[in-house]
């Protein structure tokens, strides 16, 4: 009897010395409680003047530690914006925004619909926002070639095969309000058409940097890859550099180079390519007889820009629209 009596409180000390000081895991609260609002989606700074550089913020609160999502869709352009995290609490540390996309078009100056929702739960809160001037993308060393705001430039010469076409449209635009649709059929050639764009009448004037590691190439593009008869992506397009070594302001396909870039246009609706002017090809492979020119990519050499929209002349149609091609330094466009 006297060794139960000691064995007993030796026992309860040993499990309270084994105690642990905290709460290891994920907290059951967050597990399984219930989701309450303790406070509602607000916007902080709404009618903000994004070209200016400002910039938005959204604040709420909830009961338990939850993943959510803000959802920002522009009610003219059809602009998104996600906003994401996992908190219970929203904040400016954790949902600023400087009137950048997720998906293209860019915004406009329009009102935008809000919606917060949470993963694993019904609960959602709507609210609205207004734009009154639209993020401007840029460090101030990018140079636009175009974006058909104006028409389309005569300077800008072009060729489409007569049962293709190009026009400048109006709405649904990448950027703004208008761009440059280019679609058609070819049954005896690859080529739907092609569009070259002088340096010397770009919208901005100036001279690339000679780095081709920081230098930019961004265009937007429109796919519309259900448009094959089998479904599949039918357009390709081709972008063409073409270099003025000499600065005689002329292209010598003899001792000058041309540099190439080449994708299928396998997506729908507007997308952003982006370009580092030092991954481009060189038109003449090196092992093959020589570049034509130095086979040094010059970005500050550039004379003419040339796109060229093709298809397989057996697959039918082909469509790939273009907005606001437009270079840019450091980095792509769109991390600007």
């Amino acid at each position: 009897m006297k060794t139960i009596k000691i064995i007993i409180p030796f026992l309860a000390l040993f499990f309270i010395s084994c105690e642990k000081e905290g709460i290891e895991g994920p907290n059951l609260n967050d597990l399984y409680g219930d989701l309450t609002i303790v406070q509602g989606l607000e916007v902080i700074g709404d009618s903000t003047d994004f070209s200016n550089n400002e910039n938005l913020f959204f604040t709420a609160s909830f009961s338990k530690i939850v993943d959510w999502s803000i959802s920002i869709v522009g009610q003219n352009s059809g602009s998104t914006k996600v906003i994401s995290g996992k908190s219970n609490s929203i904040n400016e540390e954790n949902s600023t925004w400087n009137g950048g996309v997720t998906t293209l078009p860019f915004f406009q100056v329009e009102n935008c619909s809000v919606l917060l929702s949470f993963s694993n739960h019904n609960d959602s809160i709507f609210k609205t926002l207004n734009i009154v001037s639209s993020k401007t993308y840029g460090n101030g060393q990018e140079l636009l070639i175009s974006d058909f705001e104006s028409g389309f430039n005569p300077n800008f010469t072009s060729f489409f095969q007569t049962t293709c076409s190009k026009s400048i449209e109006t709405g649904g635009a990448g950027q703004k309000e208008r761009y440059l649709s280019q679609e058609g059929t070819c049954d005896w050639d690859w080529l739907i058409g092609y569009i070259d764009y002088p340096t010397s009448h770009w919208l901005q004037q100036g001279v690339l940097s000679a780095d081709p590691d920081n230098v930019f190439f961004n265009m937007m593009i429109y796919g519309d890859s259900t448009l094959s008869p089998t479904n599949e992506a039918n357009s390709l397009f081709k972008l063409e550099f073409y270099e003025d070594e000499n600065q005689d302001d002329y292209y010598n396909p003899n001792n000058e180079d041309r540099l190439d870039y080449e994708f299928h246009v396998d997506w729908n609706g507007w997308k952003m390519i982006s370009i580092r002017y030092s991954d481009l090809i060189l038109a003449t492979d090196p092992s093959g007889g020589g570049t034509g020119g130095n086979a040094i990519r010059e970005p500050n050499k550039i004379i003419k820009i040339r796109t060229l929209l093709l298809a397989n002349p057996t697959s039918g149609f082909a469509k790939a629209d273009v907005d606001y091609l437009i270079w840019s330094e450091g980095s792509p466009i769109l991390e600007q």
